[in-house]
C-alpha cells in the first residue's frame, strides 16, 4: 500500500517534448539574428579598414607627395596589419591621384540583405 501513495519524481514525455518544441521555436528564431549581426560586424570592420588605409595614405602622401597606386607603401604606417575586405575575392587598392585625391577600392560597403555590397 505504501507504493501506490508514493508519488513519482521526473518528467513526463509530454513535458520533455513540450520542451524541446520550445527550445527548437527559440533556435529557429535566433539563427538568422546572428547571421544579420555578423554580417554587420563584417561591415563595420571593413568600413573602418577603408577610413585607416585612407588616413594612412594621407600620412604617407604628406611625407612623400608620391602618387599612384600606393597600397605596398602603406605596410609601414600600418604597424604590419593585414587589412582584408569584407567582399569576397576583391583586395583593396589605395590610389593617388595628381591632386592629392585619395581613393580607396572597393568602397565602403553595407548590408543590404543577406549580403554585404558597396556603396555608390
Amino acid at each position: 500500500m505504501k507504493n501506490k501513495n508514493k508519488k513519482l519524481k521526473g518528467f513526463t514525455l509530454i513535458e520533455l517534448v513540450v520542451v524541446v518544441a520550445i527550445i527548437t521555436i527559440l533556435i529557429t528564431i535566433a539563427v538568422p539574428r546572428f547571421g544579420k549581426a555578423n554580417l554587420a560586424a563584417k561591415s563595420s570592420a571593413h568600413n573602418a579598414n577603408v577610413k585607416t588605409l585612407k588616413n594612412a595614405a594621407i600620412l604617407y602622401y604628406n611625407e612623400t607627395g608620391n602618387t599612384g597606386n600606393v597600397k605596398e607603401e602603406l605596410k609601414d604606417y600600418l604597424d604590419g596589419e593585414n587589412i582584408e575586405s569584407a567582399i569576397e575575392g576583391k583586395e583593396f587598392s589605395v590610389n593617388i591621384d595628381d591632386d592629392g585625391n585619395i581613393t580607396v577600392t572597393p568602397g565602403m560597403v553595407k548590408v543590404d540583405g543577406k549580403k554585404i555590397r558597396e556603396v555608390n
